[in-house]
């Protein structure tokens, strides 16, 4: 009777665990597979209805994609996607008023063969002209074309300035961060820093002078870590300063940088590392303290990161995802040490705790991360992108 209840226990045993395991995962969402090799998903209001769209490169495809978010009762449905352009090889595609007209244009960036700078002009005007692809029109910015390998772009004025002004990233051969404006001439690139491999640039006001810094993290050779470019006053003899914060022994990836209870505090993912938490002294152009979190077993190598509160129990967590996870998981989060102990000092205590959000099955390749809440529920949602299995744009629901 023993020999024949014992399998029937290690049975149910491992279905209860696969069970419990199953449900800390996240239910996934599709939001557009319609192309090959997704590659970043970045955020605006393309069609002025007020909700966040999504833009979205296909790198293999050769796609710039909108999808329009829809009501909060279609949120878990497919999108209504549309294309705006065909490059070859876009790393990024991002939203960006270029022609200061008050509508979102978007700028994509291309490697490969491709080396150039994209403007696909928003046609504006109402909401299904926006939404029609065929009054959608791409323009290359020549001055970049044949330059370098474009990665990465962040607008750093803000929508309905009349001045349009983007930092644009890439990875050798010729490596730099430019600046374009529309001011002067929409041909002129200048450089603002050399750079090996540009993942991240985002703009936040690190100082807190009044203008919008740029925060880089730059992936490999001689100038790789993570950064921060200061913006001085235009009569300043130098109008960006470089300051570097730290990982510079690192293969920096994707970087979230936030303010919380006025407290810097910028996170850095690494390829074969942990999570770099960077955070500033009294003088903000020193570097900064670090202390890496360990990355956690049968997970992928590191890519994305982003800052929020996924618990929502007042403490900064983490959400991160991976490539190279064949039988791992891609997407996960990490929960803040301080939920379970404000006052933690000791490295046992603070040891951020392991949740998976993608499971193992599906997904290899995932991107950068935008933390919303899609579904109005009241906590943050993960939206993300996936190339190599192809699950395309994709959202996490928070459970």
């Amino acid at each position: 009777m023993n020999r024949v209840k014992q399998p029937l226990v290690i049975l149910l045993l491992a279905v209860l665990t696969e069970a419990a395991f199953a449900a800390e995962q996240w239910p996934l969402h599709t939001i557009d597979n319609s192309s090959r090799g997704a590659d970043g998903v970045r955020l605006g209001d393309a069609d002025c209805d007020g909700r966040e769209d999504i833009v979205t490169g296909w790198e293999e495809g050769g796609r710039i994609r909108i999808c329009f978010q829809p009501d909060v009762d279609s949120i878990k449905l497919p999108w209504p996607s549309i294309e705006v352009g065909r490059v070859k090889s876009p790393e990024d595609a991002v939203f960006a008023d270029v022609n200061a007209d008050g509508w979102l244009d978007v700028v994509s960036c291309c490697e490969g063969k491709q080396r150039t700078v994209f403007f696909h002009l928003n046609p504006g005007g109402t909401a299904s002209a926006v939404r029609d692809p065929g009054q959608w029109k791409t323009h290359a910015v020549k001055a970049s074309a044949g330059q370098t390998n474009w990665m990465f772009c962040e607008p750093l004025a803000p929508m309905n300035s009349q001045t349009a002004v983007l930092m644009i990233g890439s990875k050798a051969p010729n490596g730099r961060i430019a600046m374009w404006q529309n001011k002067t001439n929409a041909d002129v690139l200048t450089t603002v820093r050399k750079c090996g491999w540009i993942m991240s640039l985002r703009r936040f006001d690190i100082d807190n002078d009044g203008d919008a810094d740029i925060v880089y993290s730059d992936r490999k050779g001689d100038h790789r870590g993570a950064g921060w470019l200061e913006q001085r006053p235009a009569a300043d003899s130098k109008k960006w300063v470089d300051h570097s914060i730290g990982g510079l022994d690192r293969e920096v990836m994707f970087l979230d940088v936030q303010r919380i209870n006025e407290q810097l505090i910028a996170v850095c993912n690494t390829k074969d590392g942990g999570l770099l938490k960077l955070t500033p002294g009294d003088d903000v152009t020193k570097v900064w303290q670090m202390q890496e979190i360990d990355r956690p077993a049968n997970v992928g190598s590191g890519k994305g990161v982003a800052i929020g509160d996924l618990n929502q129990d007042g403490h900064p967590d983490l959400a991160c995802t991976c490539e190279h996870s064949e039988g791992k998981t891609g997407v996960f989060w990490l929960e803040s040490p301080a939920s379970r102990d404000p006052a933690a000092k000791t490295k046992s205590q603070q040891k951020w705790t392991f949740h998976d959000v993608s499971g193992t099955e599906r997904g290899i390749k995932f991107d950068r991360i935008e933390l919303r809440d899609l579904d109005q529920d009241g906590d943050l949602d993960l939206i993300t992108c996936e190339e190599r299995g192809n699950l395309g744009v994709i959202w996490y629901e928070n459970p």
